[in-house]
């Protein structure tokens, strides 16, 4: 725990560094750039289905109905459902500039001797987006069945996505100093503390605004936690 509060404090002193700021910006907008191609792609191949047109009026005015509000409504519910994988994708294609940062100013004397390039931390953060959307899905059933007892579902929820994306972000920092297998050992050695932090992240995801830059702090947390861990065995 001490371990993790260090972790929480050296990231918050860099919430406004150069870097951070910077893949903020361009991570957000590509983000929302694809939030709304994705929405106008979507929204013209739904015109396309069988049966949109119709000479029969109430049919085109219950169409019409659906693609108003209901598609709007299941869009934008979706996109705040997994929003966390999404921008993760495309804000992932900057994070080695932060984990750079990062180790500029507090291990500057242990910096990873390369950094793992756009492809390779994009099919991370998509293999990120993969399980949080297909577990996400599976587990329906039981936030249904446990919804009457108190605060279940929501640890469910919070114990999940916290071990999916602190196992996530985990992997974006530690190949770049640790073969796969090393990285694997490693990560058992410090499972509570991920699942914490990656809980963490989580609830950064889920805070108005804060979940803009929710992968930034992510990723920069378990950079902490990582390089803090290694110093102490």
């Amino acid at each position: 725990m001490k371990n993790l509060i260090t972790a929480i404090e050296r990231t918050g002193q860099q919430v406004f560094d150069r870097a951070f700021l910077k893949v903020f910006f361009w991570g957000i907008l590509t983000t929302l750039a694809a939030i709304i191609i994705a929405y106008l792609i979507s929204h013209e191949l739904l015109k396309e289905m069988p049966l949109y047109q119709s000479d029969w009026q109430w049919w085109q005015d219950l169409v019409n109905g659906f693609t108003g509000y209901a598609f709007n409504f299941i869009y934008f519910f979706l996109i705040i459902l997994f929003f966390a994988p999404i921008s993760t994708i495309f804000i992932s294609i900057f994070l080695d500039d932060i984990v750079d940062c990062v180790e500029d100013r507090f291990y500057s004397d242990n910096k990873a001797g390369k950094r793992l390039g756009i492809s390779h931390l994009a099919f991370l953060a998509l293999r990120i987006l993969f399980f949080m959307i297909l577990l996400n899905i599976l587990v329906l059933p039981l936030y249904i069945l446990l919804f009457w007892i108190p605060f279940v579902p929501l640890a469910i929820f919070y114990l999940l996505n916290g071990y999916l994306l602190g196992w996530g972000y985990y992997e974006m920092v530690a190949v770049r100093h640790l073969g796969i297998k090393q990285a694997g050992v490693h990560k058992k050695s410090i499972r509570g503390s991920i699942i914490v932090a990656g809980m963490v992240m989580t609830l950064f995801f889920m805070i108005p605004i804060v979940q803009l830059a929710a992968p930034i702090l992510g990723v920069a947390l378990i950079c902490h936690i990582f390089h803090i861990s290694r110093a102490t065995i």
